[in-house]
């Protein structure tokens, strides 16, 4: 996939995050097909995965050393890692309908973590 596709799918899905984080609980449509307890901790950790992945795989397009990606993981890890206790100070302090909870920066942190694990999988082990 083209490194500028990456870019777009990055932002995106960093603003569907901030979206899904940040609007009215009410104009989010509930689903109730199954009940399965924590789901919103599911979904941030989903998110912020996601989030890890794609910008992982988009600043390592083209790197092959491995120092270096380890070195971008920990960049990108640190970015969503403020960027989820961002959203979670943002919901705390200008929100109605939403809560600051500290699960949630951990199912974040989590998230983030097995996203670049997985981008470093998917850049090391492709096919030259």
């Amino acid at each position: 996939m083209a490194r500028k596709v990456y870019f777009y799918l990055g932002l995106l899905w960093t603003c569907f995050i901030l979206y899904a984080c940040l609007a009215e609980a009410s104009s989010i449509p509930k689903t109730s097909f199954f009940p399965i307890p924590n789901k919103d901790k599911i979904a941030h950790f989903t998110f912020y995965c996601v989030f890890s992945l794609i910008w992982f795989l988009f600043s390592n397009k083209k790197n092959n050393d491995k120092k270096a990606k380890i070195r971008t993981g920990i960049v990108i890890f640190t970015i969503a890692t403020f960027l989820g206790g961002g959203v979670e100070l943002m919901q705390y302090f200008f929100t109605d309908s939403r809560s600051a909870e500290w699960a949630d920066c951990i199912a974040n942190s989590l998230g983030s973590a097995i996203g670049i694990l997985l981008g470093l999988l998917i850049t090391t082990h492709k096919k030259k």
